[in-house]
């Protein structure tokens, strides 16, 4: 983006800053954010003009706010409410479907579509969408995307990482809010929502993780329909799934529908590493039959190996009411943090066992302990993964759906059987094993980039950028620690030997079996576990 179209949208955007009285924000400098809710600043007469301005300034702002929505940790309730209003749907754009259909596939529609809309039956400020008939009967819809979206998107974004620039260099205090961070997250969730490339491969990706469920329905793609500008997909003829008259019609049990929603969502997080991240009422359709459809997949959660171990761990640690151990998973996980009292910090989390402690769990609700949590973060300048906050929302969501179709839902009841399970999965000896080796591969990294290191620590002493100062004093006594030390370090080693090799015993069928396991594993880990006992005797012997 060229500086002139920089300051031709800049200009644009002080304008409508101006013409709806935003020069306190000027004035108050880097205080705006997350100020007391009972400050003038944030009475409902600025919420609605600061939502009215985010309308009014576009797409990519739209975006930001519907961003800020979910982050309770930054933004006052009052302000979120007010964003929780934003509209996305927005006049449609007048495009000739047909034209468009010919110059992105190079087809004559006529030959393979019966019929098309010519007026789409929704519009976003990103794409709107159309219906239409393949030649063989089967209903579809095109979602297409606007014209010159990605380049009104793309100048936007590069604007705001100029202004979010400014505002870190100077006020010192915001680098605490992780501005810059926040932004990086949103530019990369929008552009994935630019590339309906993308929604197709989540699409695909979704379908492919419920292949065999009996429950869920995801509706089928045209990969020949379809580009970075296209999405052909199946027309879902259903009820929305918080409409309970129509559920009850059809003889469905709404009731049922929570349960089943709650475990296919939980799956979607525990056991995929993928999920919805916008699973709201307008989102999820049930089918007569009782099958449960998601729709939209621009927006989805991502959770790598890590990164599902790292919550694995929280979430245990929460049911052992471990502080401590739950601050130390926080800051592994987080990509910033500035702890200044971490013994707060777990006072804080222990305040939050004690709503658990002191509630029934009829009637413990998880917006509380979400709020709890976010001030936690907030508190605390704690920055986690974009996955948490995408996370958070969408539990919140399903579980005020749940509370539409049964006023006795418990969602703590509901993720008991799954909580049971992760703790039952980590005792596994299987489990235990495939640590233990991905441990092994680590060490065998670090050994393999030895030499290499070793090399450079070489030519740093050699070119006199490394000064090593030391004195010995009693030279029998290293001898003596270093020969001990070398027979801990072969036990060290026979140990790992020892327990990789039963852990690759584990996952073959070699007879004969004790516990569902081949007898060789067992004997494996009992030598494993009998020369780790040396060395702890050992260590016990020399203290």
């Amino acid at each position: 983006m060229d500086n002139l179209k920089k300051l031709k949208r800049f200009s644009k955007i002080v304008r409508i800053l101006s013409k709806y009285g935003f020069e306190e924000i000027i004035s108050r400098g880097n205080n705006f954010i997350h100020q007391d809710q009972d400050n003038e600043l944030f009475n409902s007469n600025f919420n609605q003009r600061f939502r009215l301005a985010l309308e009014e300034l576009g797409p990519t702002y739209i975006k930001f706010g519907q961003l800020l929505s979910n982050r309770k940790d930054l933004v006052p309730e009052p302000l979120i409410e007010e964003l929780k209003k934003l509209q996305d749907d927005v006049p449609a754009e007048e495009i000739d479907i047909y034209e468009k259909i010919r110059d992105q596939f190079g087809i004559e529609p006529d030959e393979h579509f019966s019929f098309i809309e010519k007026q789409p039956f929704a519009a976003a400020s990103i794409s709107q969408v159309y219906r239409a008939t393949l030649l063989n009967g089967e209903h579809v819809i095109f979602k297409v995307k606007r014209s010159n979206i990605q380049q009104i998107i793309e100048s936007d974004l590069a604007l705001i990482r100029d202004i979010v620039r400014f505002l870190e260099n100077k006020y010192e205090n915001l680098q605490k809010l992780f501005i810059s961070e926040i932004e990086k997250s949103f530019e990369n969730a929008i552009l994935k929502e630019l590339s309906l490339n993308n929604e197709l491969q989540n699409i695909e990706r979704f379908r492919s993780n419920f292949k065999n469920s009996k429950d869920v329905y995801v509706p089928k793609t045209y990969s020949e329909y379809s580009n970075n500008n296209f999405l052909c997909m199946e027309f879902i003829d259903g009820y929305k799934v918080n409409d309970v008259e129509q559920l009850e019609a059809l003889g469905l049990d709404p009731k049922n529908i929570v349960k089943k929603g709650f475990d296919i969502y939980l799956k979607q997080i525990l056991d995929d590493g993928f999920f919805h991240a916008d699973p709201h009422p307008g989102n999820i359709f049930i089918l007569k039959d009782g099958k449960i459809v998601f729709i939209d997949f621009g927006s989805m959660g991502t959770l790598t190996i890590n990164e599902k171990q790292d919550l694995e761990n929280v979430v245990i640690d929460f049911g052992l009411k471990n502080p401590k151990r739950i601050v130390r998973s926080l800051k592994k996980m987080a990509l910033k943090h500035y702890i200044e009292n971490e013994k707060q910090l777990e006072r804080d989390i222990a305040d939050v066992f004690d709503y658990l402690e002191y509630n029934t769990i009829d009637t413990i609700e998880v917006q509380i302990i979400i709020r709890k949590f976010n001030k936690i973060l907030h508190k605390n300048h704690i920055l986690l993964p974009e996955y948490v906050y995408l996370l958070l929302r969408g539990i919140a969501l399903i579980e005020g759906i749940g509370q539409q179709l049964d006023a006795d839902l418990n969602i703590q009841r509901s993720m008991q059987p799954y909580a049971v399970k992760l703790a039952r999965q980590k005792l596994y000896p299987k489990y235990v094993g495939k640590k233990m080796l991905n441990n092994f591969k680590d060490i065998q990294d670090i050994l393999n980039d030895l030499p290499e290191d070793t090399l450079k620590l070489i030519e740093k002493i050699n070119n006199d950028q490394l000064a090593l100062n030391f004195k010995v004093d009693e030279i029998e006594s290293i001898k003596k620690l270093t020969k001990d030390s070398i027979n801990k370090l072969v036990l060290a080693i026979l140990t790992l030997t020892f327990g990789i090799g039963a852990s690759m015993l584990a996952n073959t069928s070699v007879r004969p079996f004790l516990l569902d396991m081949p007898l060789l594993a067992w004997i494996g880990y009992l030598m494993s576990i009998l020369t780790a006992g040396s060395i702890i005797l050992l260590i016990i012997k020399k203290k």
